[in-house]
């Protein structure tokens, strides 16, 4: 009879958890976990090229499906690489599990120079994850994937790791079934139900802000209802698209952090936010607006709740079931002042107006070239760059739940891993918007992307350098430093790899390349000459101070 080992728990554990897909780099330090899940046969790896990539899959992956995202990896070098991914998975509250190696029990924390030893590898990963276990005995190996994947779908997403001894995975031990994760509801408290929804029946001119915690919770849909009973209108965060399709009538899309929209809202009597922090820079807006009117909050952590701006109804609770409890208490509710709607109606308008306008000649179009030719099942991912500031993270419409993924953290260079594991994920197509600069965090991965013949365009908005910064200094030094990175043939370089691609200077060429790229099966790159298109304006400048003043200026 086959021995069954640490290893084969793992492989077992993570088939018992429904995971499909594991993104890992095979080392002597996780070798067995990777043999245990091939001969399972239930789990297919996807092998990147660098950790900090795969777990941005990982977490790629887990927001796109509402499933755990997996990476695997070596112990010390190798587990120090996730480190960025996990920090991008812990402030965009996404569900990932990294599993590492250890040392041999025998040497662990003695600090004798044993191979990859990390004798404060707990504590660097505490650093970006909420739990961390760490067994010593082949007995506590199943009791603590369980405890740690059930503490991980407890309220908010977050990444989790655990790290195990080498030995313990040749070690011989008794099969364990791993238990699906209860996902924890967490039910709001009925009083502060019963006051918000008094609060919003006494008023007519109410706005929602919905941000992630919409999009985890699987609320959307009763979002909508809600928002149709009050005639209300819903301004996402950049976290939130999606979680009522932006050609609703009642949507205004990722507009709350604009001046001249805030302008409109002042007069709300009562703004209800749901699942949110009031994250400022994210998309390159960099103001702190407060909320109108009297502020109810919804989020599943209470911490949260009141953190940035006092919420005189707070509700902590998980968002479908208090956007339920709420819709039923407000069966009888008036709807919104059509003159109030009105008015913001108008300003997303004119927003959406002079930020087309700003963006010359060629990128809207470019902007509509993508839209019709990505079904809206597709996936729209964005780099840190000045095609997401300017257009990708407000102007482009999202028509699903989970199909809206940008770096949460302001981070340059996860869109492409993001957006590799979304594809895998979802089998869906998915198109990722790039900068040159951020874009060559990654590049080695395209050849991860051939491999498996991931259904991704990747469009690389190549100006040689760091545009956005490139701008700023110029702007505030009348010099630049450090943010020219010279001219790189980027459809060379993944050809070099396995992935098609051409360099394009027109929107013609433009349209043509996309077509074709939507048409294959498989990873495409298309590398956007900027120099060769209209220019946009950028309309972001931080002031030294801090705050911002939107000067317009040619990119």
């Amino acid at each position: 009879m086959t021995q069954f080992t640490g290893a084969d728990l793992i492989a077992q554990g993570l088939a018992d958890l429904g995971v499909e897909h594991v993104f890992g780099i095979v080392s002597i330090h996780n070798m067995p976990i990777f043999d245990a899940i091939n001969r399972l046969g239930k789990t297919q790896i996807i092998d990147v090229r660098h950790e900090q990539a795969g777990t941005h899959a990982a977490d790629g992956y887990a927001r796109a499906t509402g499933k755990l995202g997996v990476m695997i990896a070596s112990t010390g070098p190798g587990t120090a690489n996730t480190i960025t991914g996990l920090y991008e998975a812990q402030y965009g509250s996404s569900r990932v599990l990294v599993i590492t190696g250890q040392a041999e029990t025998a040497f662990y924390g003695r600090g004798v120079g044993y191979v990859h030893e990390a004798e404060q590898q707990v504590s660097m990963l505490a650093s970006v994850c909420r739990r961390v276990e760490s067994p010593r005995q082949v007995s506590q190996l199943g009791p603590c994937l369980q405890l740690l994947v059930d503490d991980l779908f407890t309220g908010r997403p977050a990444p989790g790791a655990i790290e195990v001894p080498i030995d313990l995975q040749y070690a011989e031990t008794s099969p364990l079934t791993l238990q699906p994760p209860r996902i924890d509801l967490s039910q709001p408290d009925s009083h502060q139900i019963t006051a918000a929804a008094a609060r919003l029946l006494a008023s007519r001119r109410r706005i929602i802000i919905a941000g992630g915690g919409v999009i985890a919770s699987e609320a959307g849909p009763a979002l909508q209802t809600l928002a149709e009973q009050l005639d209300c209108p819903i301004l996402t965060t950049v976290d939130g698209r999606g979680a009522v399709p932006e050609t609703h009538p009642n949507c205004v899309g990722n507009y709350y952090n604009s001046a001249a929209m805030y302008q409109n809202l002042s007069s709300a009597e009562v703004t209800l936010a749901i699942g949110t922090r009031f994250a400022v820079g994210v998309d390159g807006q960099f103001q702190h607006q407060t909320p109108p009117g009297d502020l109810i909050q919804i989020d599943i952590e209470g911490p949260m709740i009141g953190r940035t701006h006092t919420a005189k109804f707070p509700i902590q609770g998980d968002a479908l079931a208090a956007i339920t409890a709420l819709s039923e208490q407000l069966v009888d509710a008036e709807v919104n002042d059509d003159q109030f709607n009105q008015t913001i109606w108008e300003a997303r308008d004119g927003l959406r107006g002079a930020m087309r306008k700003r963006l010359g000649r060629d990128f809207p179009q470019i902007m509509d070239i993508i839209r019709s030719q990505l079904p809206e099942t597709g996936l729209f991912v964005r780099d840190q760059t000045i095609s997401a500031y300017n257009w990708g993270n407000q102007q482009f419409p999202i028509l699903r739940p989970r199909t809206s993924l940008n770096p949460s953290s302001g981070a340059i260079g996860p869109g492409f891993p993001l957006a590799l594991g979304a594809a895998v994920g979802t089998g869906e197509k998915t198109v990722v918007v790039h900068g040159d600069g951020g874009f060559m965090f990654h590049a080695t991965e395209l050849a991860t992307a051939a491999q498996y013949q991931i259904p991704l365009v990747i469009l690389v908005f190549n100006d040689s350098g760091y545009g956005v910064l490139r701008w700023l200094q110029e702007t505030r030094f009348g010099r630049i430093n450090e943010t020219d990175l010279g001219k790189v043939a980027f459809a060379t370089m993944a050809e070099s790899m396995g992935v098609p691609g051409q360099r394009v200077k027109t929107v013609a060429d433009f349209e043509a390349a996309l077509t074709l790229a939507m048409q294959g099966s498989g990873p495409y790159l298309i590398d956007v000459d900027m120099a060769s298109f209209d220019p946009m304006e950028i309309s972001i400048m931080p002031k030294r101070n801090h705050e911002v003043d939107f000067g317009l200026r040619k990119s």
